[in-house]
């Protein structure tokens, strides 16, 4: 659990640059870790990291001294979203599905035994939105109607790109297990 020390919260809010870059250090791999799961692009991470940086810095006075690794998780992830937003290329790429019921049990579907580099690796095989809501919901824990409202999708949309991601991933999973059979 990543902690803030006293004296260097005093240098931040001086805006002291070398606080900044002890800062930045000390936070860069949380939140390159939760970016890497939403985009391929390593200067797209990058960027979307140094956005939530300076919106970190900006805020940092109204932090109030708990969790601060939640609180940082919470900016990154709200930048990511704000990045889906003002991107184009996504916007018609979120399927508008009304209806959508779901009637399948998601618990045991995905091997507890699977790397995280393997789990990244595969999750980019699925569309930026899937991929996109899929992360949002089962690996940051926001329900599906926090989803649509952060992205402008219905909670049917939302249930469905988990669905049809966890469906894929299911897919690839038996695929590679094929493999190793042979």
């Amino acid at each position: 659990m990543m902690e803030l020390d006293h004296l260097l919260v005093e240098a931040l809010l001086k805006e002291d640059r070398k606080a900044q870059f002890a800062l930045y250090t000390k936070c860069f791999p949380v939140l390159i870790g939760i970016v890497r799961r939403f985009h391929h692009n390593h200067e797209d991470q990058v960027t979307i990291v140094n956005n939530a940086f300076m919106k970190i810095l900006k805020h940092l006075q109204s932090f109030d001294g708990r969790h601060f690794e939640s609180w940082i998780r919470r900016i990154v992830t709200n930048e990511i979203i704000d990045d889906y937003r003002r991107n184009k290329k996504y916007k018609d790429a979120f399927l508008c599905v009304e209806n959508f019921t779901t009637e399948e049990s998601y618990e045991s579907e995905i091997n507890e035994q699977i790397t995280k580099e393997h789990l990244q690796s595969m999750l980019y095989t699925l569309s930026v939105p899937s991929r996109a809501v899929f992360n949002l919901h089962v690996l940051e824990g926001f329900a599906h109607k926090e989803i649509g409202e952060m992205l402008g999708i219905s909670e049917q949309t939302s249930k469905w790109h988990v669905k049809m991601a966890r469906k894929k991933l299911k897919e690839l999973l038996k695929k590679e297990n094929e493999y190793e059979d042979r």
